[in-house]
């Protein structure tokens, strides 16, 4: 049997660049997205919609595809503020989409008996866990609680022999930040270190096929950034 590796988040970049990437090497992938349009499946790829924080919320929709030997949070949402004009209500909802949203499913993954043996567990995270940046707070207060949510899990989970690790991408060389970012604003990052280049979705998506490989033995409970030293350097 293949191993199976259930993504969360499918449509997006890094989610996407890791269905990718763990088919190149051989896993069957089931991503899952909260979207309900229809996706080509493969024979090494399998779409859900499943929206774990719904209402009316089909766990049952994982049971089907079980077990998973790797799991992958990718999924997640931004959003622009600051202490001076950030919402109760949107500050709330990043903390479900980027937080809660791991709780609940990781939940339902142990209640269900849906991880293979010595399953191992992957959470994107994000160097803005660690540092800050303007206008994030929202974002970056969501982020800095997954640090508790893997050193918590990693204790717990240690029981049944399950290993829970983060990577923090950096800003990421995508469409995306090209679009979200200005051209001074990126130079400015990629200036940051002597590599004068972003990373690349791939140094994220090589680290986690080691971490949710059978190579990983005894990682647990570490954040691993995936940022080219960005959160360290300093050039003067």
């Amino acid at each position: 049997m293949k191993k199976r590796l259930l993504v969360f988040g499918g449509t997006g970049a890094i989610a996407g660049a890791l269905a990718r990437s763990f088919q190149k090497n051989g896993w069957q992938v089931v991503a899952a997205t909260r979207s309900s349009r229809p996706r080509a499946a493969t024979k090494t790829l399998r779409w859900i919609t499943y929206d774990p924080l719904a209402a009316n919320a089909d766990h049952k929709v994982l049971d089907r595809h079980s077990p998973f030997h790797a799991v992958c949070w990718a999924q997640g949402a931004n959003i622009n503020d600051s202490i001076y004009d950030v919402r109760p209500d949107a500050h709330l909802d990043i903390y479900k989409a980027n937080c809660l949203f791991n709780v609940v499913t990781l939940n339902v993954l142990l209640r269900r008996k849906l991880l293979a043996k010595n399953a191992r567990l992957c959470v994107i995270s994000s160097i803005w866990q660690t540092i800050a940046r303007q206008n994030k707070l929202s974002y970056s207060m969501s982020k800095a609680a997954l640090q508790g949510f893997v050193l918590s899990a990693a204790i717990d989970l240690g029981r049944d022999g399950y290993l829970i690790n983060a990577i923090l991408p950096g800003v990421l060389d995508t469409p995306m930040t090209r679009r979200n970012l200005k051209a001074p604003q990126i130079k400015a990052i990629e200036s940051a270190t002597l590599f004068h280049r972003l990373p690349k979705l791939n140094d994220v998506t090589d680290l986690a096929l080691f971490l949710c490989s059978e190579q990983n033995q005894g990682i647990t409970g570490q954040f691993i950034a995936a940022d080219l030293g960005f959160r360290h350097a300093r050039i003067v």
